[in-house]
């Protein structure tokens, strides 16, 4: 499972270099339509050629839902706020609610309990994450004045995912994960593609660039590492996964560092340490604790 792990951080951690990549060659929803009807396609094809059962027609409302929750509201609405002004940094403050956000619709919705040990390993974490996001807060008078909408659509997006993923294991985790999959995907492509003509965003630079950056979004990103998100939240508690999560941005600012030449101050290492540490606290267990009586914490 270590290494399912580990795939998880480092496809996601990619996502957002991606999204640094495709600015000036493919307009974000542009991006999204192609990489979701795509990755949607070759579900499809992996479901029949390996004959897996489709969900009743009835049920597809659920999965459609569900894909266009994870999928196109939240990089979407996410893509839009950055694009009008929305600093990357308030972005990733907002995002790191996503975890909170999680544990508490986990409980409510699915009677899904988390453990002391794990909520007090999920706060350190994000205290590590504010850490390495701290560079990008410290905003200039001009910087600051992005509009209130755009972090409303920021917290719109993490909201999104949050409730994306937690309906990822209600009554659509019996289904087959490559059908569901591929409904999913073919869903969030009508609705990125309803976002790209609202806005009317038409940009797509014909070069091996965007070509191997559509390629790096349909084969890793969506087949795989929305894959893997999706078929761990069907096999461990949503509150883990979404922690795990919180390792994301401390991994893109080192990859930023290599790839973009961005500063890595001290301050951002000893939050990266830090939310090291706190993932890893949240899947301890109480050492003084019986089994019997751990499980009923968990």
């Amino acid at each position: 499972m270590l290494i399912i792990y580990i795939l998880l951080v480092l496809i996601w951690s990619t996502g957002f270099i991606t999204g640094k990549f495709i600015v000036g060659l493919i307009d974000p929803n542009v991006y999204l339509t192609i990489r979701f009807a795509l990755a949607g396609t070759i579900f499809v094809v992996l479901a029949l050629a390996l004959k897996r059962a489709f969900p009743p027609k009835r049920e597809w409302p659920k999965h459609i839902f569900a894909g266009v929750l994870l999928n196109s509201f939240y990089l979407s609405f996410a893509y839009i706020a950055l694009a009008q002004g929305l600093p990357a940094g308030v972005m990733a403050l907002i995002g790191s609610i996503q975890p909170i956000l999680v544990t508490l619709l986990a409980f409510l919705l699915i009677k899904e309990k988390t453990s002391l040990l794990g909520v007090i390993g999920m706060f350190i974490a994000i205290a590590g994450l504010l850490l390495v996001i701290s560079p990008s807060l410290n905003l200039g008078v001009q910087e600051a004045t992005f509009s209130p909408w755009l972090a409303l659509l920021g917290v719109a997006g993490v909201l999104c995912l949050a409730f994306g993923s937690i309906y990822q294991k209600m009554s659509i985790s019996g289904s087959d994960i490559l059908a569901s999959m591929a409904i999913q995907n073919l869903a969030a492509a009508v609705v990125a593609f309803g976002f790209m003509m609202t806005l009317q965003e038409s940009l797509f630079v014909q070069s091996w660039e965007s070509y191997a950056l559509i390629g790096w979004g349909v084969l890793i990103l969506s087949c795989g590492g929305v894959f893997l998100l999706v078929w761990l939240l069907r096999k461990v508690k949503a509150s883990q996964v979404s922690t795990l999560m919180l390792l994301v941005p401390p991994l893109a600012a080192i990859e930023g560092y290599f790839l973009f030449d961005e500063a890595l101050t001290h301050l951002q290492l000893i939050g990266v340490a830090t939310t090291l540490m706190g993932v890893y606290l949240s899947r301890l267990k109480w050492p003084f604790l019986s089994r019997k009586s751990q499980s009923q914490i968990d």
